[in-house]
């Protein structure tokens, strides 16, 4: 496993906006398991459930989400490149299932938000510098969960005024101001991050996902679920030792 070294200090830089070797060698990896995961899927579907088979917006968006979260947790500068990818497929396809709230997620926030957290990553440290993984203060930490039920309240109303045929419209806008608040401290490299991705963010997804038959997304946040505590792991040991 390749040493991700730390940055502090007076030789600390700014990191490279398509990353190191390291860094390419582990997306390229990435990229193959996850193009072979969401094959693998594909084909069962096709075999034992031909009424579920995804298209080809579901199955791209669904393998690069794959390959962007799998390399976010361990903190690789190319998973915000292979996101921005993603979202764009994602939201197409969030619209073509009814979830108003989902599709505005991607499109409206993940698109944008995609390119402010590679600069961050790159050079939000101290003089521009690659930024470090660190933890939030008590009272940021209760700022970020009133932000989200406070949005997730305002979300959930303004979808029931205007859009008739929006599904689950409270529980869709809690998995997305959870993920409003989750993408920001992420782009922050903020630990707690974690903890919002693994449950107000995949748990609730899995089961708002399998209620309006997007399986292949079902499938793909149970992996995304793994990958959070794997990550929440990571990070933590990121912030004790004071690394990128």
């Amino acid at each position: 496993m390749a040493t991700i070294p730390a940055t502090e200090g007076p030789e600390a830089t700014a990191a490279p906006w398509f990353g190191r070797r390291w860094e390419h060698r582990q997306a390229a990896i990435a990229a193959i398991g996850s193009l072979l995961a969401c094959t693998l899927y594909w084909l069962g579907t096709k075999r034992f459930a031909p009424d579920v088979v995804p298209g080809w917006v579901e199955f791209g968006g669904t393998m690069t989400s794959l390959w962007s979260v799998w390399i976010t947790q361990r903190r690789n500068v190319l998973a915000l490149p292979v996101g921005i990818v993603s979202v764009i497929l994602m939201g197409w396809f969030f619209r073509d299932i009814g979830l108003v709230g989902q599709e505005w997620l991607h499109w409206g926030y993940y698109l944008p938000v995609q390119f402010w957290a590679w600069a961050q990553w790159t050079r939000g440290g101290e003089e521009q510098t690659e930024l470090l993984v660190t933890r939030l203060s008590n009272p940021a930490r209760v700022l970020a969960l009133a932000g989200g039920v406070i949005a997730t309240m305002a979300l959930g109303w303004l979808l029931d005024a205007g859009w008739d045929d929006a599904l689950y419209t409270y529980w869709d806008a809690s998995i997305v101001a959870a993920s409003v608040v989750a993408m920001l401290l992420l782009s922050r490299k903020k630990v707690e991050s974690w903890w919002l991705w693994i449950l107000p963010v995949n748990v609730s997804a899995i089961g708002l996902y399998l209620a309006t038959g997007a399986y292949m997304f079902a499938a793909l946040y149970g992996l995304f679920l793994v990958m959070a505590f794997v990550g929440l792991a990571r990070w933590i040991r990121a912030a004790q030792v004071g690394t990128t």
